[in-house]
């Protein structure tokens, strides 16, 4: 009986125990259920969230690798004017996102932090042109470009395009676009819809805001810069009465040996009752005999349709673009064709041997200058893989990745410079070429 009594006092006493462990398991998960769900809890939790970058795809096209320019982190390195670089050179690295993201978009993210600058070993050999000097043939008069540049500040140049405001993107491409000029060529910039707002009450004053901001003079980049900068989008868009003021200003410096250019920037129609049609084919049909060139940005089929007109009753080209890069490529293009115009030779040739020893200095010149692209190219290479190699030693990367990683950076560098290859190939043609010409001519004589 006192063995029965023991056992039974022994049972009450473990489910007393069981009933206050369980009310204090409840209590615990209660608890923890309203932490969670707490403000507190909240807050923790957003603050702990990270979104995933949305970096920029990496252009795969030669040309658009070179218009991209420098990457943000490489662009605050080459501010510091150091040498060669090193791995403290890409501490950024260390809080590169890689979580949650493939292989392609951290290839984009450590291009978009880390791609150097092609222009500055791209252009002197893309502009490269044969110049025979006192080796040449007097064969056709020589030609001066005598452009005027107009830009559209109405306010719709105000709008963003892929995260950019338009007239900033405007402003960069004709800044690059001077840059880019030959030597001794004639530029003015007029603009126009710069004043007011597109109100209404301000469209008069807003339609009569048509001003030169850099007076037809010789091309001087400085004093051409500090021009771009003095005006902001503001009201409507007079296109007609900036191609006739145009018109005006190439004609302060046009002669017979001018070639007489003007080249439009603008989003839209014309809105001040204008016809910018007939003022194109005025310029082109008289005394000028200009070229009207556009270049419509982001255009609706209205305004392609006006503005593609006003191209073609100029005499000029026209293009619809829509990004930075169409921006850079097309003025690129357009000042192609220009500089074809004013390429000459123009002296006579006096003998086949220094005509031959000239030949093999100038591939001499050409072969430098893709020999530096080149190099370039590599040295973009290995500042891309030491980014890569510092995500793999800090073990944020496995060995796969690295090697995926590795095989787009050299799919980039293959594409560019096969790119340099085509470039040095086509520039030793010309120089063939012209070789040719010379000796035809001076067998002529």
């Amino acid at each position: 009986m006192k063995k029965l009594l023991l056992t039974a006092m022994a049972s009450l006493f473990l489910l007393v125990a069981g009933c206050n462990s369980d009310d204090k398991s409840l209590k615990d998960i209660e608890g923890s259920a309203e932490e969670v769900n707490s403000p507190e809890g909240e807050e923790v939790g957003a603050e702990g969230a990270k979104d995933v970058p949305e970096f920029q795809p990496a252009p795969t096209e030669a040309v658009d690798i070179i218009a991209s320019g420098v990457g943000e982190k490489m662009e605050e390195i080459q501010v510091a004017a150091k040498g060669k670089l090193t791995k403290v050179d890409f501490a950024a690295m260390d809080d590169f996102p890689v979580g949650n993201l493939t292989v392609e978009e951290m290839f984009n993210g450590i291009v978009e932090w880390y791609a150097m600058d092609y222009s500055g070993v791209h252009d002197p050999l893309i502009n490269f042109e044969p110049d025979y000097g006192e080796y040449g043939i007097d064969k056709r008069e020589t030609k001066q470009l005598n452009i005027s540049v107009l830009i559209d500040a109405s306010g719709s140049m105000k709008a963003y395009v892929d995260g950019e405001q338009m007239m900033a993107l405007a402003k960069d491409a004709v800044k690059r676009f001077g840059a880019g000029l030959p030597e001794e060529s004639i530029v003015s910039l007029r603009v126009y819809g710069h004043e007011g707002t597109g109100s209404t009450a301000d469209k008069g004053m807003s339609c009569a805001s048509n001003e030169l901001f850099y007076s037809p003079d010789f091309y001087e980049e400085n004093s051409f810069n500090e021009a771009l900068s003095q005006f902001d989008a503001a009201g409507w868009t007079p296109l007609a009465a900036a191609i006739k003021a145009g018109g005006e200003d190439l004609r302060v410096m046009a002669s017979a040996t001018t070639q007489n250019m003007i080249f439009v920037v603008s989003d839209g129609v014309e809105t001040c009752g204008g016809n910018p049609v007939e003022e194109a084919k005025k310029l082109a049909n008289f005394d000028l005999k200009a070229e009207v060139n556009v270049l419509g940005f982001n255009l609706d089929s209205e305004g392609q349709k006006q503005l593609k007109k006003v191209a073609e009753e100029g005499n000029g080209k026209y293009a619809n673009v829509r990004s930075r890069v169409d921006f850079q490529k097309t003025f690129q293009s357009m000042l192609a064709e220009a500089n074809a115009v004013v390429r000459e030779l123009n002296q006579k040739a006096v003998h086949g041997i220094n005509i031959n020893n000239h030949t093999i200095r100038l591939n001499d010149q050409v072969l430098k200058l893709h020999s530096n692209y080149f190099d370039f190219t590599s040295e973009e290479s290995s500042n891309l893989r030491m980014a890569v190699k510092i995500l793999r030693d800090k073990d944020l990367i496995d060995n796969e990745t690295q090697f995926a990683l590795s095989d787009l950076i050299d799919e980039r560098r293959k594409t560019m410079q096969e790119y340099g290859q085509s470039i040095k190939k086509e520039k030793l043609e010309l120089i063939e070429n012209a070789r040719q010409e010379l000796f035809e001519a001076m067998n002529e004589g």
